[in-house]
């Protein structure tokens, strides 16, 4: 039975007007079917798209994308906040995987960060509090949102064609007529988070439809994000994020070795292709070694961290600190020539994250007491799914990347200059993709196995 009436709210990642994420915005107002809002639906059926599938059409909001200023900066609770959920989420979705199967793994705390601050612009009471503190550091919704928006406006801004990350939100709601989405909800998406926003019949033609809009999105890295839709799910809110950046230094052809030695998480030699070179930029703490190797443009790096002889990769990720990460990134120095060797690899990996999340905090948002009043005016939802996939390629000449993330809703059933050191990536380690202005890592991955696809 139905535990919560709504009162008054969507991919995969929103203006909140001048109040309190906690309360309801001034002036917020039902989302009617009106020429302002929503395209009517015509008399007749809409042909099928050739992108998108069945009769989808999308949602017209008088709104536009607000970028944010390229001399605004992100908040420093903000940044910390996201920082420790990145970790947080990082060690939490690829345990299993590393422990059980020694998996290489992906994950896009970013991606997850849109698509799921996209959800919480609908949250309330409870729900919302959850997600806030899980997510930034218990930062309110306008300031989130507005940082958000700050980290999509820079990425675009900063594009060349030697680097680039690409970032892009949609929200599919099921075409209903008792269906109606809060006007302020479809505000905050659009206007912070660029959200397309499309109704769509929730048949096998809107599965092809997203999936083909993720793969358009990601450049065709991840095709398929979704299988169906269960049960009484009714929104799915998608992110995508592609990333495609050359080295700063690309490794020339004599720092290429073929035929070199890995031994993988299972204490297997196995053969792989080493990229050779000195770097100059070196990471350490008392558990790992590494080095910081720059995309071109320094918007991007890459960051190897190799944990120390003897201990085990999933030990490593699961007894890493909140701000591990991000203070192996900022301790970084120049002071030593660094020998590297890194494995040349290339894999996909994918999860639920929808456990993750809940044992993380977020708790209510899956639940019957879910209170997402903020996003539909007449129907109680809940998170029903959270499906992430990944996708990355690194070369001598760069890295390809990509990560899609879908948040599916449900109606609820109511060293001194000179000196050398040398970190040889020859046994599992983790990496990370670094944001270098925010210091965020946009990716987070092991190696367990450079072989393995």
């Amino acid at each position: 039975m139905l535990k919560r009436f709504i009162s008054a709210v969507i991919a995969i990642t929103m203006v909140m007007g001048m109040c309190s994420c906690s309360e309801q915005p001034s002036g917020s107002e039902p989302m009617q079917p009106s020429s302002q809002i929503v395209q009517p639906m015509p008399s007749e059926p809409v042909e099928p798209s050739s992108d998108l599938g069945g009769n989808t059409v999308q949602l017209t909001a008088d709104y536009n994308f607000s970028p944010a200023q390229s001399s605004e900066k992100n908040d420093s609770d903000f940044v910390n906040g996201i920082s420790e959920f990145s970790v947080e989420l990082f060690k939490n979705s690829v345990k299993q995987d590393l422990v059980s199967d020694a998996k290489n793994t992906l994950v896009s705390p970013e991606s997850v960060a849109f698509a799921l601050g996209m959800t919480m612009n609908g949250a309330n009471g409870n729900t919302l509090k959850q997600m806030q503190d899980v997510m930034c550091g218990g930062v309110e919704t306008v300031k989130f949102n507005k940082n958000m928006n700050l980290l999509i406006s820079n990425a675009h801004n900063n594009n060349t064609e030697d680097s680039k990350l690409n970032i892009a939100n949609s929200v599919w709601v099921k075409d209903r007529n008792d269906l109606v989405l809060n006007k302020q909800f479809a505000k905050n998406c659009k206007e912070h988070f660029n959200a397309e926003m499309f109704k769509a019949p929730f048949d096998s033609s809107t599965v092809a439809g997203i999936n083909s809009w993720v793969n358009e999105k990601t450049d065709k890295m991840i095709p398929k994000l979704i299988d169906n839709f269960q049960g009484s799910e009714i929104m799915c809110l998608v992110n995508c994020i592609a990333f495609d950046s050359k080295w700063e230094k690309e490794y020339e052809q004599e720092q290429i070795s073929e035929n070199q030695k890995f031994t993988n998480a299972k204490n297997n030699v196995v053969d792989c292709t080493m990229l050779c070179s000195n770097e100059d930029i070196y990471v350490q703490n008392n558990r790992a070694t590494g080095f910081v190797k720059n995309y071109k443009g320094g918007k991007y790096a890459f960051m190897a961290v190799l944990p120390n002889e003897g201990t085990d990769i999933g030990n490593y990720v699961a007894s890493m600190s909140k701000d591990e990460i991000a203070n192996l990134y900022e301790s970084r120095t120049a002071k030593y020539d660094v020998i590297t060797r890194l494995p040349k690899f290339s894999y996909d990996y994918s999860t639920d994250l929808s456990n993750t999340l809940y044992k993380m905090g977020i708790k209510d948002a899956f639940s019957d007491d879910a209170d997402f009043s903020k996003m539909f005016d007449n129907n109680s939802t809940a998170i029903s799914r959270v499906i992430h996939k990944t996708h990355i390629e690194l070369d001598a000449k760069g890295t390809k990347a990509a990560a899609a993330t879908a948040v599916l809703m449900k109606e609820n059933a109511v060293a001194v200059a000179g000196e050398f050191k040398q970190v040889i990536l020859d046994r599992p380690f983790v990496y990370a993709i670094m944001d270098t202005t925010t210091g965020l890592p946009v990716f987070l991955g092991t190696v367990c196995d450079p072989g393995e696809q």
